[in-house]
């Protein structure tokens, strides 16, 4: 009791003035942005396995290499990133519950084995291990960084924050682009280059970043999360906690009291089912509308799609599409949350790929269309836009806040091994459906699939925007749900004539 009420004491109940209040939020704010920045380095090394495939494929088939690869070789080289990611996906699960910041450096350690392990490749073996080992830190880099800043983040800009990984990812994808289009012929020095982002991630981790206040705290280490909760709130060293600081730290009692249930007992709750099906369904839809193809045969898939410029200016010209969708999504998420920019990003994605494909058929059929690749080129470029702000970005930004906190480390995990192994079928079987269906036959799937997955996004994606982890929490519980229409009903009808009684 005593240590209860010395607690509370210690607690400021607000800031002397509105401006000292505004002075804590920002200095706040601008350690969450920085924390998230630091967090967000270590998915650069493996955002750049995205984009490997695409720049030295090329090169590979050519024959211009001391390596030469036929075409089946060069969809396993595309898909064994993809492969190894799943297997990252089931091993984060178990690494961030020994902490957000171990799985970060876990993270850079094993993207960095894989960037030197094909920088060493002498033959077309040890190149596709260097590629599941890079694809492992892609899995293994799926989820921490969102779930460590959706933890961080306070939830006026969670919304926002959580888009940045999806950011770093569009900035990785780029960067390869690039690499791959001033080093065309040293597919060698481009995977060295990709691996000095991880070994600056391991730095930075190692020095900066601290422990996720909400980890400490379910793991009891309350003091060491009041501590670390008060600078990510701005509140002062010197200063007492304040009274809204602590009241994000207030169910760590009951969580202590409940940590003890069996895990299955937790995820078979509705609460976690639900999130967990509606997040597995939109993944399925993502992975399906052909948004991850394009990124791995992005040089490949510009001129098989009609663009006449240069195939790596293409690809460049992709990447940067998907960085400004990226550094739109923050913006678009915070003003319109999470559930209105899918179903726009659906219905885009679904017009694009649908004009492509009637144009590819039209094409193939014989019919001259004097556009000097016009239509193409918008076309990819508008899908690759319309994806961006939506299916690609925001399923991975939910991950770190949809699913309930005793949980989340296995739902989350458990999502993302299943989006990549939606991955690899797709970037597996895409020459091989290219060679049966044809370009239009393809692309026509992916208009489907889009149309498909913009109707399950209008019927059944929930909206998180303005909540906190705790409302997120109870979202989807029925007896969250039934205790409303309780109280609701008390409010309107019990309330009213006990008045009437008083009187």
């Amino acid at each position: 009791m005593m240590n209860e009420h010395s607690e509370v004491l210690e607690i400021k109940v607000e800031p002397s003035s509105d401006e000292e209040l505004q002075i804590q939020k920002r200095r706040g704010l601008i350690h969450q942005m920085t924390m998230s920045i630091f967090a967000n380095i270590s998915i650069l090394g493996p955002a750049m396995g995205f984009g490997y495939s695409a720049v030295i494929l090329p090169t590979l088939k050519s024959g211009r290499s001391d390596l030469t690869i036929d075409e089946d070789q060069g969809s396993w080289i595309a898909s064994a990133a993809a492969f190894g990611t799943p297997i990252g996906c089931i091993l984060c699960s178990f690494i961030m519950r020994r902490g957000r910041r171990l799985s970060l450096l876990v993270t850079s350690t094993f993207s960095l084995i894989g960037w030197l392990l094909i920088y060493m490749s002498t033959d077309y073996e040890k190149l596709i291990v260097g590629r599941v080992i890079g694809g492992i830190a892609t899995g293994l880099a799926s989820v921490p960084a969102t779930v460590y800043t959706a933890e961080i983040a306070d939830s006026e800009w969670r919304s926002t924050l959580v888009t940045w990984s999806s950011m770093a990812i569009a900035v990785g994808i780029l960067l390869v682009y690039i690499f791959g289009y001033f080093v065309q012929e040293n597919w060698r020095l481009i995977a060295l280059l990709c691996g000095l982002f991880p070994a600056v991630a391991i730095i930075v981790t190692i020095l900066a970043v601290p422990e996720s206040p909400m980890w400490l705290r379910d793991r009891g280490r309350l003091d060491e999360a009041r501590v670390v909760m008060k600078k990510f709130r701005g509140v002062a060293k010197e200063h007492p906690i304040t009274a809204e600081v602590e009241a994000e730290l207030r169910h760590t009692r009951h969580y202590q009291s409940t940590k003890k249930q069996s895990l299955l007992k937790n995820l078979t709750k509705r609460s976690s089912l639900y999130p967990f099906i509606i997040m597995l369904a939109y993944f399925f839809f993502q992975q399906f509308s052909g948004i991850f193809v394009i990124v791995y045969y992005a040089v490949d898939i510009t001129s098989e799609a009609g663009m006449k410029m240069d195939k790596f200016i293409g690809a460049i010209l992709i990447g940067m599409t998907r960085l400004i969708g990226t550094l739109l999504v923050g913006y678009v998420s915070k003003i319109w949350g999470k559930r209105k920019p899918s179903i726009a990003s659906g219905a885009g994605i679904t017009i694009f790929m649908g004009i492509l494909s009637i144009y590819l058929y039209l094409q193939e059929k014989g019919y001259e269309i004097n556009d000097h690749g016009f239509i193409p080129a918008v076309c990819i470029i508008m899908y690759i836009f319309m994806s961006t702000i939506g299916f690609l970005s925001l399923p991975f930004a939910m991950i770190g806040e949809i699913f309930p906190a005793k949980v989340k480390d296995v739902l989350s995990g458990l999502t993302t091994c299943a989006a990549y192994i939606f991955s690899f079928i797709t970037v597996k079987t895409y020459p091989s459906m290219l060679h049966t269906m044809g370009k239009h036959g393809v692309f026509f799937f992916y208009t489907i699939i889009s149309f498909l997955g913009t109707i399950f996004v209008l019927m059944f994606l929930p909206e998180t925007k303005g909540k906190t982890l705790h409302d997120i929490d109870v979202l989807f519980s029925k007896k969250r749900r039934q205790v409303v229409e309780v109280q609701i009903m008390e409010k309107e009808k019990i309330m009213p004539m006990r008045d009437m009684t008083a009187a």
